[in-house]
């Protein structure tokens, strides 16, 4: 007979630990946590990656000693939507690029262990403040072991957002987190010490955004921050446990703006055909909301038609550092 225990999809809720902790070790009673405004979210599962070796000539079947479970090159990603409260926005810019406070700035020396300049690895059972540990309280598959515990995530990619026809206009911010620890199903204790009920950001209160000094009227707009990530080797061949994590690649920052066509888009032109000049992009809010990107470059540009009565211009772009020390992005909120 099977069993007849089940998980109700809106008994779940989600709880996020923070502090300086060793990378591996989850967050415990005594630390933080926070219920954040969770929109949706997907629950990572442990498992393992079948690797199956080459067959032996003349066999017509894959045998099973050519099969291997691959623990020790496990990462798991999951993906968590909240809206764009102070709180959430600051905790996933900490996850991200290290930087909690606003304004959180990411710089082109912002490294992957708590933004420390130009550091590219995060090693096992050492601290750091930007790893947190996501609880999935009712999550579990068991009757008592009902809650899903992961430890050692950061974010490998954020992106913050706005749209006038979506979530009635209220900010998004979607994390991609990121760990090499797998997620582990038991009896959780943890409580939230703090529950996040501020009111999201709002594209309607948006005040002057520009892209080169140039006024735009937004319907929306979308800014992701990404960085490639890897998982360094298993210390043995039983806990597999990593030696850490590194940084594969530099962060990449691109995005897109959906503005009204007016005079504004023709004093764009030199930027729109294409300049190689890097030129200023800033979304203003006037409750205490701010994106700068002080250097960004357009990419294919193209109008669009959003079905009502008059047209719009899609401008993708993406956004560098200026110089090997200087700011891709800084996010002020309060």
């Amino acid at each position: 007979m099977a069993e007849t225990n089940f998980q109700a999809s809106q008994g779940i809720s989600l709880l996020f630990g923070s502090g300086s902790k060793a990378l591996g070790t989850a967050h415990v009673e005594g630390d933080q946590f926070d219920a954040l405004p969770v929109i949706s979210f997907t629950v990572p599962h442990d498992s393992a990656a079948l690797e199956v070796a080459s067959p032996r000539s003349g066999t017509l079947a894959q045998l099973e000693g050519q099969a291997k479970h691959r623990r020790d090159a496990n990462i798991w990603t999951f993906d968590v939507s909240f809206k764009g409260t102070p709180t959430a926005v600051t905790y996933a810019c900490l996850w991200a690029f290290g930087d909690g406070s606003s304004e959180c700035l990411l710089a082109a020396t912002s490294g992957i262990g708590n933004g420390t300049n130009n550091s590219a690895s995060m090693t096992h059972n050492t601290a750091y403040t930007n790893a947190a540990t996501v609880v999935f309280s009712n999550a579990g598959s068991d009757a008592t072991a009902n809650d899903v515990v992961v430890r050692g995530c950061i974010a490998q990619s954020m992106t913050l957002k706005e749209d006038v026809g979506s979530e009635s206009g209220q900010l998004v911010c979607d994390v991609t987190f990121w760990t090499a620890y797998p997620p582990v199903e038991e009896a959780n204790t943890v409580s939230a010490d703090a529950t996040d009920t501020a009111a999201p950001k709002s594209i309607f209160s948006l005040s002057a955004s520009t892209l080169n000094a140039e006024p735009l009227l937004l319907n929306s707009w979308e800014l992701t921050m990404s960085r490639s990530l890897e998982r360094v080797g298993s210390q043995d061949y039983s806990n597999y446990l990593p030696f850490g994590y590194v940084q594969t690649g530099p962060w990449e920052v691109n995005g897109s703006l959906n503005a009204k066509r007016d005079d504004s888009i023709l004093d764009l032109i030199t930027q729109l055909q294409g300049d190689s000049t890097g030129i200023n992009l800033s979304i203003d809010e006037a409750s205490g909301f701010n994106i700068d990107l002080p250097d960004t470059m357009i990419e294919g540009p193209s109008t669009s038609d959003n079905g009502g009565a008059f047209q719009m211009q899609t401008i993708p772009f993406r956004a560098f550092a200026a110089s090997t020390t200087a700011t891709i992005v800084g996010v002020t909120i309060a």
